[in-house]
């Protein structure tokens, strides 16, 4: 199993020059400015199981707000170009990783990363790649492509099809969060239900620790809040940085799959929520990368690029374009009822990036892209969703009327973000085995298998 990585340079202009083999694409930085010349853009590449012939077949995986990478060998991506004899190629998005279009992370720099301009990154390399495989591959028709992706990745894969339906035949958007919203309550409205099913006690014990970190930080003795935070490997947190840190500890679990082990550390609680229950769960969610460093203010808004970062590049996206805050459910909230929109969420913005004032008119990006009315406006799209995800009250969950797309919801114990997109396992549940193997078919029908 190999593949190559390399760089491709983009141009401000999307003058499309032939790629150095994996090195370099050329692309514009923004639609209304084109001054800043180019950057490169890393990519990957995987050419075992591809067959040339009269009709190539590609595979695109689509990064998203992260470090770039290429998808392990038992995934859906590999997994679909070895049935269907396909190159796969996975594409870093623009400010994340090596991936770097300025000299800094400043505002006036950030202004550059759209969901455009990285839906036009995407158009730009594969017209590139066709170039490329035309001078190549002799007597051969332009490639068949299929781009897939994951949570906004998954939106992305949805939307390039949707905007660029002549360079990909097909899409498939794993828990693709299509719809922006701001007041997303819906996610912790997902994670009650989630931890309802450790017990009857759970959700309240969850509350308890909440309630008793909040009063931790808060706490008026100083000495007192920096030897807690100190427990916790979070010295020198503010009140504002906590709360959104701690809030997130038991996402971690349901986010990756996890809640029956997230049930079994309830189930070890008496309920009284003592501070050293506070403690436990940081340090177990630590294990699973749950780390208050990415949520530290001062860290968020610090400008100089670091290719192993992606926070404060996301919260730019997050806080001018897409909302997806994760307010208290008030039914029955988790997190402190004071983390709401205006209360918590649009001065967090505003503190990170003080000089735009910014915030996400969600009501334009979803015109833009029409929500969850995209499926009226595509084709050729499967959308899939877990069922203990809280991120899929922001996609599709179920079809209308359009039987040009696919949407499936994958429901078992431990169904949750891009349960489909994970790695093939021999005791993986069988409904995520099942809407895999859906996929593996279908993109092979649209490239022609």
């Amino acid at each position: 199993f190999f593949f190559f990585f390399f760089f491709f340079k983009q141009k401000t202009a999307y003058e499309i020059m032939p790629s150095l083999v994996g090195s370099e694409m050329c692309i514009r930085d923004s639609f209304k400015n084109r001054r800043l010349g180019t950057f490169e853009a890393r990519y990957w590449e995987m050419a075992n199981y591809f067959k040339p012939g009269p009709n190539p077949k590609v595979i695109l995986y689509i990064c998203g707000e992260s470090q770039g990478r290429f998808p392990a060998e038992n995934t859906l991506p590999v997994l679909a170009a070895q049935k269907a004899n396909a190159m796969v190629y996975s594409l870093e998005h623009r400010f994340y990783g090596e991936s770097q279009l300025a000299a800094d992370w400043s505002e006036k720099s950030l202004e550059l990363l759209t969901f455009q301009q990285a839906l036009a990154d995407i158009a730009y390399f594969i017209e590139s790649k066709n170039f490329e495989f035309k001078k190549n591959y002799m007597h051969t028709k332009e490639p068949k492509w299929v781009v897939i992706g994951g949570s906004y990745a998954g939106a992305m894969a949805a939307w390039f099809r949707y905007k660029y339906p002549h360079l990909a035949v097909g899409a498939i958007s794993s828990s693709g969060v299509v719809n922006a919203i701001d007041d997303f309550y819906h996610y912790e409205m997902q994670v009650v239900e989630d931890v309802e099913k450790c017990g009857k006690d759970a959700v309240k014990k969850l509350k308890a620790q909440q309630d008793l970190a909040a009063k931790m930080i808060n706490n008026r003795d100083k000495k007192v809040v920096e030897d807690f935070l100190k427990m916790i490997n979070a010295e020198g947190m503010t009140s504002i940085d906590f709360l959104y840190y701690y809030a997130d500890v038991p996402v971690t679990w349901i986010q990756k799959g996890l809640r029956n082990d997230l049930c079994s550390l309830l189930n070890r609680f008496n309920g009284t929520s003592t501070l050293q229950e506070v403690v436990i769960m940081a340090w177990e969610a630590a294990i699973l990368n749950h780390t208050a460093d990415s949520y530290r203010m001062s860290m968020l808004k610090d400008t100089k690029i670091d290719s192993t970062k992606h926070s404060r590049q996301w919260y730019y996206q997050v806080c001018t374009t897409f909302g997806w805050f994760q307010t208290p459910y008030k039914k029955n909230p988790i997190r402190p009822i004071n983390m709401s929109l205006d209360e918590y969420w649009r001065p967090y913005c505003i503190a990170m990036f003080p000089g735009k004032k910014v915030f996400p008119n969600v009501n334009y990006t979803n015109h833009m892209m029409s929500g969850l009315e995209i499926e009226k406006h595509t084709s050729n799209t499967f959308f899939t969703q877990g069922s203990e995800d809280g991120w899929k009250h922001a996609g599709l969950m179920k079809k209308q009327k359009n039987d040009n797309i696919i949407v499936k919801m994958i429901t078992c114990k431990t169904c949750s973000h891009c349960a489909d997109l994970k790695p093939q396992k021999s005791d993986e549940d069988p409904a995520v085995t099942k809407v895999r193997n859906e996929e593996i078919t279908t993109i092979g029908i649209w490239l022609g298998s």
